[in-house]
């Protein structure tokens, strides 16, 4: 394997943010996150959020999820920011899967790369893609929740505070559980040469991964909470309690992730023909 060059790198990295800022599929996912965001925010400002945090909203979080997930964000929180929370972690497989479908798809199929290899190696190509979709993507939440907190604000008038303390956790939370996300499609996006079918396919693993799990459930729960690491939302409890000590925790099973997906992907990718 040839010698990763950072600056090459670094560059490539650049010129990814930029195309993605510019690019069809890059102002699709923006348009199409804040569209529905837009709305998703704009009834969170009625102060809606308080009803699904109360003792009886509770009752129903621990029914969706778990006792320690609604216990920890029932308690000490801003209702409207927790809500937002909650939905930012449930949507979150459907805006990433999109957003982070094209890393080499397109370029595979069009054969671009081959302008990039006499400047640069493949691995070199293989992870400022997956560096540029991480930011992509970190910068759309960013945003958001700024946005959200903005919003909490307004709606938890009493709950300054608790936004201001929460917003950082929150930020870091969504990051950190997209990456794992991304780097399944760093695979996805090898396999295929269009960002269209690197999409569907990382949707389709997703989904039946998903079903295989839910089946193994009923029958052996057991198994099914060891398969369902092998999922890109493995950490996704630990995520959900919103505590500096259970992000550490997931953070730790994050490189493992990128490992594992990256692994694979580099393993199509430094065989293709591009």
């Amino acid at each position: 394997m040839s010698a990763l060059r950072l600056g090459v790198v670094k560059t490539l990295v650049r010129q990814d943010l930029y195309y993605s800022f510019k690019s069809t599929r890059g102002i699709l996912f923006l348009v199409f996150f804040g569209v529905i965001w837009s709305y998703i925010l704009w009834h969170l400002s009625s102060g809606n959020a308080k009803a699904m945090m109360s003792p009886g909203g509770g009752a129903f979080l621990s029914w969706l999820f778990d006792a320690k997930v609604a216990q920890s964000l029932g308690t000490d929180r801003a209702p409207t920011l927790a809500v937002y929370f909650l939905l930012a972690i449930s949507t979150m497989p459907m805006f990433v899967l999109f957003a982070a479908s094209d890393q080499t798809a397109n370029d595979i199929g069009s054969k671009y790369l081959r302008f990039l290899t006499p400047r640069c190696n493949r691995i070199e190509i293989f992870i400022a893609r997956f560096i540029g979709a991480v930011l992509l993507v970190a910068f759309a939440y960013i945003v958001l929740t700024a946005i959200a907190a903005l919003v909490a604000m307004l709606a938890d008038k009493n709950s300054f505070g608790l936004i201001l303390r929460d917003t950082p956790l929150i930020i870091i939370s969504l990051i950190i559980y997209s990456i794992p996300f991304v780097a399944l499609m760093s695979l996805c996006s090898v396999i295929v040469g269009s960002a269209g079918l690197s999409a569907l396919v990382g949707i389709s693993i997703y989904l039946i991964l998903s079903v295989i799990i839910a089946l193994f459930h009923w029958k052996a729960p057991n198994v099914a909470e060891i398969l369902a690491y092998l999922l890109p939302n493995g950490t996704k409890s630990l995520i959900l309690q919103l505590k500096w000590s259970t992000l550490i925790t997931a953070f730790i099973s994050v490189p493992i992730y990128v490992f594992a997906y990256g692994f694979l992907g580099w393993t199509v990718f430094k065989k293709r023909d591009i």
